[in-house]
């Protein structure tokens, strides 16, 4: 077996030659749904997006329009429903939050990040092998996305509790006429906000937070799923449907990918 190992997006990546006399590649933070869609295992982090930041910023320069135009905007946590400023300094580049989803990203961002990571895993391996790959990133359509998440459907079985009293996905509770947190310990302490895109048990697919955490965007612009953690449970349903009009403090993304032989 030939293998290689990259870094693309924050993620580990291993390309691999078996003896079978065909070549098993899973695109970089992905797991495979069919024998050519996959889709990211989690949500895109901080540190994944960092990565695309400190690219754009080291080839087109510091002030540039480009470099500009990758950065969150982490004003979004002056919202009233946020009520959390010292989020605005510590939670994008604080080393404790890289492996939070990144939050403050529009739809044209979000974009703007596949169409980088689909050139830059392309480039990798075209480097690696001597030969082209086609592949592409992107948002997934609402019927992907439903697809991938429907088996996380029983984590709202309970009021989203297990057997222990344990969360099974980051959202909000409802206690009369308020929203409360539900508290869950990650690390010793108890996420006010978002939690670590790998916290939550993973769905059949291998798959984490697809409901709960970040609300996340599809590739249908103003439509976001699944539901974040200033939700109500009811609003992470597989089906529902929550709309945005801007970056938010609850809404991030995931990829898929498309692989053609």
């Amino acid at each position: 077996m030939k293998s290689r190992i990259g870094l693309i997006a924050g993620v580990f990546v291993l390309l691999s030659f078996t003896s079978y006399h065909h070549k098993i590649l899973v695109p970089p933070g992905t797991v495979q749904i069919t024998q050519n869609f996959f889709a990211d295992e989690m949500e895109v982090s901080n540190r994944s997006w960092q990565e695309f930041e400190y690219w754009t910023k080291i080839k087109y320069g510091y002030h540039s329009k480009e470099h500009l135009e990758t950065l969150p905007d982490t004003l979004v946590w002056r919202n009233v429903e946020s009520k959390n400023e010292p989020y605005v300094i510590y939670y994008y580049r604080h080393p404790a939050y890289q492996n939070f989803p990144v939050v403050g990203i529009s739809y044209e961002q979000a974009l703007a990040f596949c169409k980088w990571r689909t050139e830059r895993v392309k480039e990798f391996y075209s480097l690696a092998n001597k030969k082209d790959l086609d592949i592409t990133y992107r948002l997934p359509t609402k019927e992907e996305w439903e697809f991938l998440s429907i088996s996380s459907s029983s984590a709202l079985r309970n009021g989203g509790k297990d057997e222990k009293n344990h969360a099974r996905l980051n959202c909000a509770r409802e206690a009369g006429d308020s929203v409360v947190r539900d508290k869950r310990n990650i690390n010793g302490k108890y996420p006010d906000v978002t939690a670590p895109v790998n916290f939550y048990a993973p769905n059949r697919f291998g798959l984490h937070n697809c409901l709960g955490n970040v609300s996340e965007m599809i590739l249908e612009k103003g439509i976001s799923k699944g539901g974040g953690w200033l939700h109500a449970i009811e609003e992470c349903r597989v089906g529902k449907d929550i709309t945005y009009a801007k970056a938010n403090a609850w809404l991030g993304f995931r990829c898929v990918c498309v692989l053609k032989k």
